[in-house]
């Protein structure tokens, strides 16, 4: 029971919300584009922050925050990347009124990080929820392991866990194989 349980929340809510993650190929186009009102850069630094209306779209994701950092690997830590991770984005870390929506799936909290290396992703601050379709599922912290497909809702003290399974929500063919 509680593998079909797991399977249902995987399938319906949080198998593709891997908000950032990349696909199990790498897609010829891995590009990042970042708008916002203002950018802020310093020469010696390993980030890039966006402030202010900050809208970041890969592929078919796109994420909406007050402020997106991108942190940059530099030099030295890219020579210890393995050829298929190598990329210049390290991790994107999204502040205030974060939301995302790829398709019919989005995902809202305070604060979201995305680390490139592990496909780690991990959505906190307010009370984080995942929605497909009508379908959701909330907690205090959501982290979704997306190379071995994990996902964890953790509860805090005042709020536990909360799912909701809509039997009219559809689940697809290719999120379930």
């Amino acid at each position: 029971m509680k593998h079909l349980i797991f399977l249902v929340v995987w399938t319906v809510i949080l198998n593709p919300v891997a908000l950032w993650a990349a696909e199990d190929t790498i897609p010829e186009d891995r590009s990042l584009h970042v708008t916002s009102d203002t950018m802020i850069s310093e020469r010696d630094t390993a980030f890039v922050e966006f402030v202010g209306n900050a809208k970041a779209t890969s592929r078919d994701s796109v994420v909406h925050a007050d402020s997106i950092k991108v942190f940059l690997y530099k030099d030295e830590e890219k020579k210890n990347l393995a050829k298929e991770d190598e990329q210049n984005i390290k991790e994107i870390l999204a502040t205030g009124s974060v939301r995302f929506i790829s398709g019919d799936r989005k995902a809202f909290a305070e604060k979201a990080v995305f680390t490139t290396v592990n496909q780690t992703l991990i959505l906190t601050g307010g009370s984080p929820k995942v929605i497909t379709g009508e379908s959701f599922v909330t907690g205090k912290k959501i982290t979704v392991f997306k190379n071995n497909g994990r996902v964890v809702v953790e509860s805090g003290k005042k709020k536990r866990v909360e799912a909701l399974f809509n039997a009219n929500d559809k689940i697809d063919k290719k999120e379930v194989e």
